[in-house]
């Protein structure tokens, strides 16, 4: 162990008592979260109109405190802009995280002080899990590559906002900058394109051993890496440990993720928004992040099946059951309350807490009745590519309406195109009524028949996400399952 490593590692014990801790007693450290937040906002507007200061356990702020969507937040988050102090939490925030609504609005939520030091956990305990298992902290003590689309933080009535990204990285101490890899110049290049370029000249001669990364943009990334400098990845940093991935399953990536940076890479997720950070994987190889309950977050679960209810029923994480769907409800120190995520998530284990994001309540797709999850289909497509031998780059399912009965279109982009299309085809039903039942029902019926593959090249998903030929962006997300008919016919041109 170098003696950075070293360092770093002696660094990291000291949160070993916060994780244990997270870890086997999640549920005393969600009551004491939930107490904590109550006291500190009791005397905000929000928590005298909903008598903070009676609260007494989690069934009086059921009763007290009704679930919110963005939009039942408006008239708060308006009054804050207007500078008015006190209102969902303690003074007024420091910043406004900006973050994308599914009606194309953006939404601007608080992002306190008290908000952005919890937010730091997340890495810290995922860095002290991982030198524990390995017993060093070899994957670290050199430069991490990390992909973030730099913005200029806008201002509104004196208040700075933007991508929570941006915000978290303007308040990251300085001396991180020493190991954070492209510059701060290349980081605010708006081509993407030129971007990477400039990412990949800087990358060069220095020892890389970490990247933290959205799996599309970095397939991308590592593509282009290969054709730049005639290497993959792995050759060009033989030190290179880990992958730490946020913001969507990366199942379909796997395959080429590891061809390019080397099969013993260590592929770790972690479950952030802009509305917090929530839970990272803990044992690499195995799906499952750790939900962090002693960081100034209190959660909820509505069951899937119980959301079209006017007032389904809450439970509290000690309530929650392994293998089941359900809506995650937060309340966090950036004053949000009982606020209805519209994420999907589902335990793969009470003991400790660990869960896997099954996708977003809007992206369920259902064309047929099938009521299939993007984390269904992103794992029927994945486990294709590994029994017909197929390094996936990315790919999209849509409904076929004018086939003679039902079935879909997988558009898929391939490292090297399969020649056989309908081995693939009937690997891929047999992998989405493996993994969905209704699809099944279909399949056993007849009712549905097997997709058809439309093989495209590389650029294509490229092209059709940023809508510009060879652009994609660092923070931007795939969608895997496509209803939308407008979108459809756009797909339908590019091909």
């Amino acid at each position: 162990m170098s003696f950075l490593s070293s360092i770093q590692y002696q660094y990291l014990k000291r949160y070993t008592s916060l994780v244990n801790t997270n870890r086997v007693h999640a549920i005393e450290c969600q009551q004491k979260a939930l107490s904590s937040l109550l006291n500190a906002a009791k005397n905000t507007a929000f928590g005298k109109e909903h008598s903070f200061n009676t609260i007494n356990n989690y069934d009086d702020f059921k009763s007290h405190v009704p679930l919110r969507s963005y939009d039942d937040f408006k008239p708060y988050i308006k009054r804050i802009l207007s500078r008015e102090a006190n209102i969902l939490w303690q003074g007024l925030p420091a910043y406004f995280g900006k973050s994308s609504g599914t009606s194309g609005e953006p939404k601007l939520l608080p992002v306190t002080n008290e908000f952005l030091h919890s937010t730091q956990y997340a890495a810290l305990y995922l860095l002290r899990n991982l030198s524990q298992q390995l017993n060093n902290t070899s994957f670290m003590g050199s430069k991490v590559l990390t992909f973030v689309d730099q913005q200029r933080l806008e201002k509104i009535n004196g208040f700075l906002y933007g991508a929570i990204s941006t915000i978290k990285m303007y308040n990251k101490p300085a001396w991180t900058k020493y190991f954070s890899l492209p510059n701060d110049s290349i980081k605010s290049i708006q081509d993407p394109l030129e971007k990477i370029k400039h990412i990949i000249q800087n990358a060069q001669g220095n020892d890389i051993r970490m990247i933290v990364a959205l799996p599309v943009y970095l397939s991308y990334f590592l593509q282009q890496f290969e054709a730049i400098t005639n290497k993959k990845f792995k050759d060009a940093f033989p030190n290179f440990k880990a992958v730490f991935l946020s913001g969507m399953n990366y199942e379909p990536y796997e395959n080429l993720l590891c061809n390019h940076l080397g099969d013993a890479v260590l592929l770790m997720e972690n479950y952030s928004a802009t509305e917090g950070n929530f839970a990272y994987q803990v044992l690499p190889h195995t799906k499952g992040m750790e939900l962090i309950c002693n960081q100034g977050i209190f959660y909820e679960f509505v069951a899937l099946e119980n959301m079209h209810q006017q007032n389904p029923e809450r439970l509290s994480l000690k309530d929650v059951q392994p293998a089941k769907p359900y809506n995650i409800i937060v309340s966090a120190n950036n004053g949000l309350w009982a606020y209805v995520m519209n994420d999907i998530v589902e335990f793969v284990s009470t003991q400790p807490y660990r869960l896997v994001v099954k996708g977003r309540l809007n992206d369920i797709f259902s064309p047929f009745g099938e009521h299939m999850l993007p984390i269904q289909a992103e794992q029927a497509m994945a486990e294709t590519c590994n029994q017909t031998h197929q390094t996936l780059i990315d790919f999209c399912i849509v409904p076929d309406f004018n086939y003679s009965s039902f079935r879909y279109k997988c558009y898929a982009a391939f490292e090297h195109a399969t020649d056989n299309v309908f081995q693939f085809e009937k690997t891929l039903h047999y992998q989405l009524s493996k993994h969905n039942s209704y699809y099944d029902d279909l399949a056993t019926t007849g009712a549905i028949t097997h997709p058809e593959l439309i093989q495209v090249s590389h650029d294509f998903f490229i092209t059709f996400h940023a809508n510009k030929p060879n652009i994609i962006h660092a923070q931007q997300k795939a969608t895997h399952l496509i209803s939308d008919k407008t979108i459809i016919e756009k797909l339908q041109v590019l091909k």
